[in-house]
């Protein structure tokens, strides 16, 4: 019989939240790539789409267990070599597939500013990834949560640069974005 009770209490939390962690990302991708085929969100490719999903749906496990065995590198290295790939454009791969590439890029970043001591780069470095992750038409998409996370962490790249005034409207942008999308699930929850 095991005894957990004598582990950190760190240690057990930080456990349960990678499962719920990875259901976020899976259930999110599985939304996105189910949207796309509904013609939600109006690929023109979809094929590329959901073969851009299953392949990020196994790279973020990859990745996941480099993390669990505490080989940092190793995850901002396979992240780092998928914003390599090719991305489809937005008349490609409509919305959804903008929104996996928003994914990648903010966990990319997630990773780099919380662990800037692993494959160090400048803060200019982070902020042109950012803005490469977003790309020119991000305020053009459907309201979602990666779009969401990636201006807020955008925002915390010009913080460290010292330009607060930037740092401040990117943070509001992405206040906007999850106020829209707060809106839209109490919308959705009061309709049925």
């Amino acid at each position: 019989m095991n005894d957990t009770s004598t582990r950190a209490p760190a240690t057990r939390r930080g456990k349960g939240l990678l499962p719920l962690a990875l259901g976020m990302v899976l259930g999110a991708l599985a939304m996105l790539v189910g949207l796309a085929e509904a013609g939600r969100l109006k690929p023109r490719e979809p094929q590329t789409v959901v073969a851009l999903g299953q392949l990020l749906d196994a790279e973020h496990r990859r990745v996941d267990l480099m993390l669990e065995r505490g080989d940092m590198a190793g995850a901002i290295e396979a992240l780092e070599a998928l914003r390599e790939q090719p991305w489809p454009d937005h008349e490609a791969g409509g919305d959804v597939g903008m929104q996996l590439r928003h994914d990648v890029y903010g966990r990319l970043l997630r990773l780099r500013l919380d662990h800037p001591e692993v494959l160090p780069v400048e803060p200019q470095a982070l902020l042109r990834i950012a803005e490469e992750g977003l790309g020119e038409s991000y305020r053009e998409l459907d309201i979602n949560p990666f779009t969401a996370r990636l201006a807020a962490l955008r925002g915390e790249v010009l913080e460290q640069l010292d330009r607060d005034d930037d740092a401040l409207a990117a943070y509001v942008e992405a206040l906007d974005m999850n106020s829209a999308l707060l809106d839209r699930e109490l919308a959705e929850e009061g309709a049925k």
